[in-house]
């Protein structure tokens, strides 16, 4: 500022120096303003004198006598031609419009644009109104307990971020405003389970987006990430299990936070995460990327359901012989040989299956639809290598190493955690949310465990802890 200053004085000087015939009626100007008895004032005397002339109500539109004989009337000088015909109220009115535009010009300059997950585009997806929200609980289990209380304003939205390699690449997601909350908002991003077929996101259709849906409609802003290369992103697949997903969601927060500015949404200090199964080991990527990549707001509390999922193995872990969702089982290791080029999906998955990988998971078919295709039997999809040999053969090396980076088991959370788990839980054991609530607890961060009696590995048997968390999380407000 100081330097920008400096030259300002320099040129303005130079230029008063050099041609004084064309700019030193500014010296002139200036010495009639401090000392009113020297220089020549007649136009500034003539516009006094024709506001003078106008009083309070004016001369009329058309009526002013003086307006001829002030000088450069078409400049600034012109509120002394609107005084005197239409009066002092009239341009008193003006100069506080005036002010007013200035005043909002000067509010929205307070909206910094983000340096990162600028949004470049968005759209409205409409009001979903409360009743139509609780008219939802029945078909996913939601308990009478929980009830709606506004209609939610939606937003799709796409933003700028980054792919695993560092390259600028679009994401996209959805946005869920709560109407007629007359206070600032706490910002609360959930992250959904695995998802493979592209349009499944809640960006195209946004009931998916259940956990923004239902925080927005008791109070809370939600964001609703659809991931990386999934929705509208112009990344070609979701990088499902690795770290550089948790800048991908930094990024919308950040998008979203501004974009809230900009549309007159104030949003408070807070911001909350939820995350459910995959979308769990998500969450604790934003974690990872906070505590290497600090931002300008950090996470207040965080609510991890059914998953964390650490992709390590333990010496005690198989493979069942019968697969649930062999779709999801054999995503992972796809997924990470494409991302790292390991060139070793074929010392994995046998075949036939192992030739079908890439048109399966275009992106396209849902997983419903990938598992009719594959088998559920593990020993007819593994190689007998990867069921049997993993731990020794070192073809395997690479595969570990990406796993491993990718661990998340002893990150350092930013605030409280709660897990919560099935323990009849048939995809996710439960036995790795008490891994990682040992791991948070040694680190000294506060964690609270629950664990569930009943319910399997779906939404509608989790949906209840979906309302607990939403619960929970308004003790941080």
């Amino acid at each position: 500022v100081i330097a920008f200053f400096s030259i300002f004085l320099i040129s303005f000087s130079s230029l008063l120096f050099f041609l004084p015939e064309k700019f030193g009626y500014i010296i002139n100007r200036l010495i009639t303003f401090f000392d009113p008895t020297q220089g020549d004032k007649f136009q500034s005397s003539s516009a006094l004198e024709a506001i003078k002339l106008g009083g309070l109500t004016g001369q009329g539109m058309g009526e002013g006598i003086l307006k001829e004989s002030v000088p450069e009337a078409h400049t600034d000088y012109i509120i002394a031609i609107i005084s005197e015909e239409y009066g002092s109220i009239i341009s008193i009115l003006i100069i506080f419009l005036l002010l007013f535009v200035a005043c909002d010009d000067a509010a929205e300059e307070v909206c910094k644009e983000p340096e990162n997950g600028k949004i470049v585009n968005y759209s409205s997806k409409g009001v979903l109104p409360a009743d139509y929200i609780n008219s939802l609980k029945p078909s996913l289990g939601v308990p009478d307990s929980f009830s709606a209380k506004y209609d939610v304003k939606v937003y799709s939205v796409d933003y700028e971020t980054t792919d695993p390699d560092g390259n600028a690449v679009i994401a996209s997601g959805a946005v869920y405003y709560p109407i007629g909350l007359d206070e600032p908002l706490s910002l609360v991003s959930g992250q959904l389970g695995l998802t493979i077929k592209r349009s499944e996101v809640a960006s195209l259709i946004p009931v998916y987006g259940y956990l923004g849906l239902f925080g927005a409609s008791i109070g809370y802003a939600g964001i609703q990430p659809d991931y990386l290369g999934l929705g509208n992103s112009t990344f070609p697949y979701y990088p499902v299990y690795q770290k550089s997903n948790g800048k991908v969601l930094l990024d919308m927060v950040e998008g979203v936070q501004a974009f809230s500015c900009e549309n007159d949404i104030e949003l408070n200090e807070n911001l909350f995460v939820i995350g459910y199964s995959n979308g769990g080991y998500n969450s604790i990527a934003m974690h990872d990327e906070l505590s290497k990549n600090p931002r300008t707001f950090d996470i207040d509390a965080s609510v991890i359901i059914a998953g964390y999922f650490d992709l390590e193995r333990d010496d005690n872990f198989s493979i069942p012989q019968r697969l649930v969702r062999p779709s999801w089982a054999i995503y992972h290791p796809y997924v990470i040989n494409r991302t790292y080029n390991l060139n070793i999906i074929d010392k994995i998955i046998r075949e036939p299956y192992v030739n079908m990988l890439d048109d399966l998971f275009d992106g396209e078919k849902e997983a419903l639809v990938i598992d009719n295709t594959l088998t559920t039997y593990t020993h007819q999809l593994f190689t007998p290598e990867y069921l049997n040999e993993y731990s020794t053969l070192s073809i395997f090396d690479s595969y570990k190493n990406a796993i491993k980076e990718n661990s998340l088991l002893d990150t350092k959370l930013s605030g409280d955690i709660l897990l919560i788990h099935s323990m009849e839980d048939e995809i996710v054991p439960y036995s790795q949310s008490e891994n990682f609530y040992a791991s948070v607890i040694a680190s000294g961060t506060k964690a609270e465990l629950v664990l569930l009696e009943k319910g399997k590995h779906n939404i509608q048997d989790y949906v209840g802890a979906v309302v607990d968390a939403l619960d929970w999380l308004k003790k941080y407000e």
